[in-house]
């Protein structure tokens, strides 16, 4: 089959959880035997090497380990891309004769930010898709079903919801209810909705009571881990906590370095790996904690090959998400590699440590809270010894692409 991986973002210039997952599928696919394309958007395409599609020179052409790339230069798409779903007849068009030239058989969605008029065109081709929700875009353009007022939304209402809770420029309550009833008619044209998690499915259930909705989990790649394994773990006198991940607000660790340095034991450490992003005042106060804390080391970001080794150096993962995350890779590439977890008790993340009991799922953004967590752990490795005994293994990516390689032959046309 020829199968066309649409998404918001890719390789080189975005590595986060989508990327990742997205990259996963395609390449299993290849495997097993199908040609596989992705479509995605380029935030800036003065910095990429891709050069423009010969018949389509609007759109550009590239290739990341193995997989084809074609890529829509940002530039082109409408200004409220990124929390809409308006779409440009010209580009529709574009879109629709490269679509027809390389007659796809089947399209799997796994973003829909900024590929509204991917979408279009997929449905004018009559290109069979299914779509998987790694978030939260389709019902809330806020992303994170968190509303403007820092509560958990109870889902758009048909957009009523959103205008009570989150009307602000450009949006008009007309236009809000408009975007529920566009994201309603990409899911309804879905063969199949997938959910990596069981909580973000039971979410759009209740944004999207009349859709059914199934689950498959990310998978990791145990391999990998493997491979890593053949280094042996450094060893360390101290404890080891650590995060893994963008170092965005959203994410926590500013409060997560408040609550490390409540706990004085000289013999713990803070490890925290990934790039800062985002708001200037928040990076300027995380740069702060850091450096007024000694135990605390920042490695920066990392290759994705690189987390393994680090999360089998450390002996607790913090997650201090202020949102409800919809799987979290890095939690299950921990449980792979046998570490527990403190995370916060919300989204994803929060109900499998609590499922599993692998740890503890603390109030979101309770520093106090969090605290004492840190110098209990710390204090007892006793109850770390027992979290990792129950600790889950999670599916692998090779379980993942046998589940969507039976989705995808389900769309072969005839």
């Amino acid at each position: 089959m020829r199968i066309l991986y649409v998404l918001h973002q890719f390789y080189p210039e975005f590595s986060a959880g989508t990327e990742q997952v997205t990259l996963n599928l395609a390449r299993s696919a290849q495997r097993a035997g199908h040609h596989v394309q992705v479509l995605a958007c380029v935030t800036d395409a003065r910095n990429s090497s891709a050069k423009p599609d010969p018949g389509f020179p609007e759109l550009l052409q590239t290739v990341y380990q193995g997989v084809p790339i074609t890529l829509v230069p940002l530039e082109q798409l409408t200004p409220f891309s990124n929390i809409g779903f308006d779409s440009t007849p010209a580009l529709i068009e574009r879109l629709s004769g490269w679509m027809t030239r390389e007659r796809f058989d089947a399209c799997h969605v796994l973003h829909a930010m900024r590929m509204s008029d991917a979408l279009v065109a997929l449905q004018r081709c009559k290109i069979p898709y299914l779509m998987t929700l790694t978030d939260f875009f389709t019902p809330c353009f806020r992303i994170n079903l968190i509303n403007r007022q820092g509560a958990l939304c109870d889902g758009p209402d048909g957009g009523e919801r959103c205008v009570q809770n989150c009307l602000v420029a450009p949006w008009t309550p007309e236009s809000l209810q408009a975007r529920y009833r566009h994201a309603h008619d990409l899911l309804t044209g879905a063969v199949r909705r997938i959910c990596p998690s069981e909580y973000v499915a039971e979410r759009f259930r209740d944004a999207f009571p009349d859709l059914e909705f199934l689950v498959i989990p990310h998978g990791i790649d145990l391999l990998a881990l493997t491979v890593e394994e053949a280094v042996p773990r450094k060893k360390e006198d101290a404890f080891v906590f650590g995060f893994i991940g963008s170092i965005v607000p959203q994410k926590g660790v500013d409060m997560l370095l408040r609550a490390f340095a409540r706990v004085p034991d000289p013999q713990v450490r803070l490890r925290l790996c990934g790039g800062l992003f985002g708001d200037p005042v928040h990076i300027q106060e995380v740069r702060r904690l850091m450096e007024i804390d000694p135990r605390v080391e920042w490695l920066g970001q990392v290759p994705h090959a690189a987390v393994f080794e680090m999360l089998r150096n450390l002996d607790i993962l913090c997650l201090p998400s202020r949102v409800p995350e919809s799987f979290s890779l890095v939690l299950h590439e921990a449980c792979a590699a046998g570490v527990p977890a403190l995370v916060s008790a919300l989204g994803a993340p929060g109900a499998l440590v609590e499922r599993y009991a692998f740890g503890r799922a603390i109030a979101v953004d309770d520093e106090m809270a969090w605290a004492d967590a840190l110098r209990n752990v710390a204090t007892d490795r006793s109850m770390v010894s027992a979290w990792r005994d129950h600790v889950p293994l999670p599916m692998r990516v090779e379980e993942e692409g046998f589940f969507y390689d039976s989705l995808y032959r389900e769309l072969r046309p005839g």
